[in-house]
């Protein structure tokens, strides 16, 4: 159970996955002393897998748990800010024509890179505003363009800080079976800043979108050799996609346009990491990572790590399954990144519109892990109601209604200052809209 889990693995989480090679330095933190637990008593003895609910198909899953699994599940989405995400060119994000059945931004996203469309783009598709949701795997990035909010937080930017809003701290990992299909796209594609390399020993390709945003796309990483059978969660969810035969539900032009064929899976087969760069001063190198590593630990009671890969710390949350050899399906990642004054290279943070962009994190194996963390994060003061967005969560009952609840500040455990903003979407895998499949 999530509230009192010791993980005993030799854990050396995203190593292999974001590059870094096997004879890095790492080690395993255990912050689990009691009397930095706010944990309710736990609250199940039961070692059984409950039941959840998938919302479109109406099937039931088994989430599988113990020390072999981290207590964050599934890291589920991205939520990214897409001026003119509906525009048809990509080469002037401010044009106005928006004459064409799609856009070039979409079609990156779908042809490119090889995501799938989600069902739920439909309507805003078809008006050409609001959230397009693209899907890989398990996991799916949300493209919003409202006009709003991108005014209010690039005000933001224009008024604190040096950077652009777009040119965000942080970039995605991408997993594929095989990446031949990906580079033939990217070379017919109007979208020439990638480059191939190789990342520890593994050839990689390093996508630049219109936005500035960095995308890391890898092979699967080959696990034939392990002797370990149990269940990863990434194969239990499967996000839902449009697919060629589906002309009797959706629009025709959409369909043909943005569908895959019905045998097949998204070309992108899910995220395997999201790494966040954290502007710190020479005094502070590696006190901040080995603090942020704490607070998940703390307040999730999840499967950490701090590492040094010769360039600088970073601290790794793991997510999932881990496996026999050390690997967390996903990873959550921060990299240390000293400057002179971190205060000019802050993200973008009010109370009024949150960060620009988030992450959304499914918790534990049941309702009851996933009650632990929201009344650990409400004992800590951490939740937040972004103004965005519908949900208005700010005590455990109203998180058990909603089944998730939002924060923003990453806290240091000791003093309660804050370390680094990233709105969080914490849900519990009951939520409606968890991937999960029977």
């Amino acid at each position: 159970m999530l509230a009192n889990r010791l993980h005993v693995l030799h854990f050396v989480v995203g190593l292999l996955l974001v590059g870094w090679s096997a004879e890095a330095f790492f080690f395993l933190h255990n912050f689990r002393h009691r009397d930095w637990r706010r944990c309710v008593q736990k609250l199940s003895t039961s070692s059984s897998s409950p039941s959840c609910l998938n919302a479109e198909t109406s099937t039931t899953t088994k989430v599988p748990s113990g020390d072999n699994y981290s207590t964050l599940t599934l890291l589920e989405h991205m939520h990214l800010l897409n001026t003119n995400v509906h525009k048809q060119s990509t080469k002037a994000l401010d044009a106005d024509d928006c004459s064409s059945d799609s856009s070039e931004m979409i079609d990156f996203f779908i042809h490119t890179l090889g995501f799938g469309m989600d069902p739920k783009s439909i309507s805003n598709l078809s008006k050409k505003e609001g959230v397009v949701f693209v899907n890989c795997g398990p996991s799916q990035l949300h493209l919003n363009d409202d006009a709003k909010y991108c005014q209010k937080l690039d005000e933001l930017q224009d008024e604190e800080f040096m950077s652009s809003l777009l040119e965000t701290p942080f970039e995605i990992g991408l997993r594929y079976k095989d990446l031949e299909e990906l580079k033939k796209q990217l070379s017919i594609s109007n979208f020439d800043s990638y480059e191939l390399t190789t990342l520890g020993g593994r050839e990689a390709i390093r996508i630049t979108d219109a936005y500035g945003r960095v995308f890391v796309a890898r092979e699967i990483q080959d696990d034939s050799g392990s002797t370990d059978n149990e269940t990863k969660i990434s194969s239990l969810c499967q996000q839902n996609v449009i697919t060629k035969r589906d002309t009797d539900l959706y629009p025709a032009n959409i369909v043909e346009h943005y569908g895959i064929q019905s045998n097949q899976s998204t070309r992108c087969c899910g995220m395997d990491y999201i790494e966040f760069f954290v502007h710190v001063t020479i005094e502070d190198a590696g006190a901040t990572i080995e603090k942020i590593a704490r607070f998940y630990d703390f307040f999730f009671d999840a499967t950490t790590s701090v590492v040094n890969d010769g360039r600088s710390n970073i601290a790794i949350i793991g997510f999932g399954k881990i496996d026999d050899n050390g690997r967390a399906e996903q990873s959550l990642l921060f990299r240390e990144v000293v400057v002179d004054d971190p205060k000019l290279y802050q993200v973008v943070n009010s109370d009024e519109v949150g960060t620009g962009h988030h992450i959304a994190i499914y918790v534990g194996c049941d309702d009851d892990d996933y009650k632990v963390a929201a009344s650990n994060c409400v004992d800590g003061g951490l939740l937040w109601v972004n103004p965005q967005f519908d949900d208005r969560v700010l005590d455990v009952e109203a998180a058990m209604d909603a089944k998730q609840f939002r924060f923003k500040n990453i806290i240091d455990i000791d003093t309660g200052d804050t370390l680094y903003v990233l709105e969080h979407e914490i849900r519990s895998i009951s939520h409606p809209l968890f991937p999960g499949k029977s």
